[in-house]
Parts: C-alpha cells; sequence; structure tokens
C-alpha cells in the first residue's frame, strides 16, 4: 500500500472524466483535491476541473500524461474503471510512460498493473512502485459471524444503486460525528476509498466465499480503536451483477444501523433499463430482513444523492423522500451529514438501553 497524502498526483481519466462517468476520479478529487496537479482526459483540454465538477478549482485538464510532466507529478493514479480485466492499448502507453519517468502507479483496475512483464521491467529499472489496489489482502478466511461480541456502534450505507453516494455518506458521516464528539471511523471498502482514506480492502476483487469474512476482520480492526464504525457499502441488494458485493458485506459487518442511499428522481439500475428500482419502502424492509439473519438491523435514514438539483429543488425531493419513508433525510453534500448523525445516535442510545 502506497501513501498518496502529500504526493503530487496526476489523475488519469481518459475519456471519462465527469460528475458521473468517472466516479474514482471525482471521489477522490472531492476530498483530496489539493494533492492534484492535473486530470488526463483528452476530450476536455483546457478546461478546469472546478468548472466540470464544482470542487477542485484551479487542476486543468489536460490531454496526456506527457503534457502533464512539466508540473512534475510524482504519481499517476487510475481515476476510472473498466467493465472487462483487459486493458486499452492507448492506456498501456500511458502507465508505460509513467513508469518509464519513475511515476508510482496506483490503479483500481482489474487488470494487474503489476503481474504485467513490461510494466514489471519498466518498475524495476526505474525504481517506481505499482499499487493494485484491486488485489485481496493474502490473509483470507470465512466470517465467523462474532461482530456481536463486540461493543462497538456499527453503521453501513446500502444502496438501491450503483454510484448513489454510499461512500460520501458514509465519509461525511464519519465526519460530522467526529465533530458532534464521537470517536467514528471510516472503513474504505472500494477502491477510491481507500485512496481517501488511505487503508481498507477492495471487497469486488475479493474471492466470493471470503467477501465476509475480510469485512469482519476490517470491522475487528476498525473496533481497536473506535466507538462508531461506519462501513462504506457497494452495489445494490437488487443490483443485476453486483448484489453478491452488496450481502457479503452486509453479513460480514453485522450492522446495527443501515443508511439508505439514493439518487433523486432515479428509476432503474445504472446500464440495466431492464432493471428497475424497487420502492424505497420495499429496499428498507428487504435490507432489514437481510440484515437481521445475524443480529436485528435498522435502516434510521436516507442519503439522497440531488447531483445537480438546486438547493430548492432538493429540499422538495428530500421531503418527498420523508414523507414516502416516514425516515429523516438528507443530501449530505448539499445539506450535510447532521440529521442522519442524529438519528444514527439516536438508535444507538437505543441499543444502549435494551442492552442495559
Amino acid at each position: 500500500m502506497l501513501n498518496l497524502r502529500d504526493k503530487r498526483i496526476a489523475v488519469f481519466a481518459e475519456g471519462c472524466f465527469g460528475p458521473v462517468t468517472s466516479k474514482v476520479a471525482t471521489s477522490y478529487l472531492r476530498y483530496r483535491h489539493s494533492d492534484c496537479i492535473a486530470v488526463i482526459d483528452s476530450r476536455l483540454v483546457g478546461q478546469d476541473v472546478g468548472d466540470i465538477l464544482g470542487y477542485g478549482r484551479g487542476i486543468p485538464v489536460l490531454d496526456s500524461l506527457e503534457s502533464a510532466l512539466s508540473l512534475k507529478p510524482e504519481m499517476l493514479l487510475i481515476g476510472v474503471g473498466l467493465f472487462s480485466n483487459e486493458l486499452p492499448d492507448s492506456w498501456r502507453v500511458q502507465i508505460a510512460l509513467a513508469l518509464r519517468q519513475g511515476l508510482d502507479v496506483v490503479s483500481g483496475l482489474h487488470f494487474r498493473i503489476a503481474t504485467d512483464p513490461e510494466f514489471r521491467a519498466l518498475a524495476a529499472a526505474s525504481g517506481a512502485r505499482i499499487w493494485d489496489t484491486k488485489e485481496p489482502p493474502e490473509a483470507l478466511a470465512t466470517s465467523r459471524a462474532t461482530i456481536g461480541n463486540l461493543g462497538n456502534f456499527i453503521v453501513h450505507t446500502i444502496g438501491s444503486d450503483c454510484r448513489v453516494g454510499k461512500k460520501t455518506t458514509a465519509i461525511e458521516i464519519t465526519e460530522a460525528a467526529k465533530r458532534r464528539g464521537f470517536n467514528a471511523g471510516f472503513i474504505a471498502t472500494g477502491q477510491s476509498g481507500i485512496y481517501i482514506s488511505g487503508a481498507g480492502v477492495a471487497i469486488d476483487a475479493v474471492p466470493a466465499d471470503f467477501v465476509a469474512g475480510v469485512t469482519e476482520s476490517l470491522v475487528f480492526d476498525a473496533a481497536k480503536s473506535h466507538d462508531w464504525i461506519v462501513v462504506e457499502g457497494q452495489g445494490s441488494i437488487t443490483h443485476p451483477a453486483y448484489s453478491g458485493v452488496t450481502l457479503g458485506l452486509l453479513h460480514g459487518a453485522m450492522p446495527q444501523a443501515l443508511v439508505l442511499c439514493h439518487e433523486a428522481h432515479h428509476k432503474h439500475h445504472k446500464g440495466w433499463p431492464n432493471a428497475p428500482l424497487r420502492p424505497l419502502n420495499e429496499l428498507v424492509a428487504l435490507y432489514e430482513q437481510l440484515g437481521s439473519f445475524l443480529r436485528p438491523a435498522k435502516v434510521v435514514g436516507v442519503s439522497v444523492h440531488c447531483g445537480a438539483l438546486g438547493r430548492d429543488q432538493a429540499a422538495r425531493v428530500i421531503e418527498q423522500v420523508e414523507q414516502e419513508t416516514g425516515l429523516p433525510a438528507t443530501d449530505v453534500i448539499q445539506f450535510g451529514a447532521d440529521k442522519l448523525v442524529d438519528a444514527l445516535s439516536t438508535h444507538s442510545r437505543h441499543l444502549q438501553k435494551l442492552a442495559a
């Protein structure tokens, strides 16, 4: 694992950079834009990241790594994903240049940079380091379902779909809880969360039998130093492709509290127009039922990703969600996560009274 803090980082997002199309890059830049010296996407040359995302102002978008070398980057971070383990030839050229120049390369692709003979030889010659964040931990074991023995309060963000704000919600809840005096810690389960926090496991790269066990191990590690443990969610329990990861996380984390994440006006799973989203109340009931096989899990609030909606429009959407579900809701970026922390704190106190 490489330290990304205080490094001069060029973010590679060729052909994909944008608020929706490059989740890894945009998530990383929201929280770590001060370390980024350039974003690479030849479609958007000359634009400013701040104009595209609304944050990260002053970071230029360049056409290639060659153009970024004058800014003296120390690391190339692959800020986009692929739907297979094939590496495009044009990406190979840019990664090879980075390694030849001695830049460390950080990748969350399913293609393993470090095991490629050409890349391995280039890194050895220049002293560059490669971190494939999709590489699972060396120690793998199935879950023992023993988290219930801990006295910690475990929160887990769950979703109606992919890319609806589960990671952002988990981070914002953690930071808001800290400001309120709670000893809270964030567990990253995806590569952008790892880049932001500096620790975690890309859980979608773990063999299926061990997803719950690795999650359990992450919770036990976090329990050594945090009272509240906020576990980042992945996918959705109803997603046609990624539901297995979602369920493994849910059972491995054994959370007492769930926060449902949803995107405003979203009707179908992204990329699956034949797979409509289920009503929010149905999702609440489904997650609570599946989560409670090991110990009771309750959805205590809804995080609504309102995207480009203005504050007034977002407020109306949030009010509709609250009326529909009977749960407190917010957009954690536009309005903060305090409403969710209030609901979590109330539920935590309720659990403490039951245990007394």
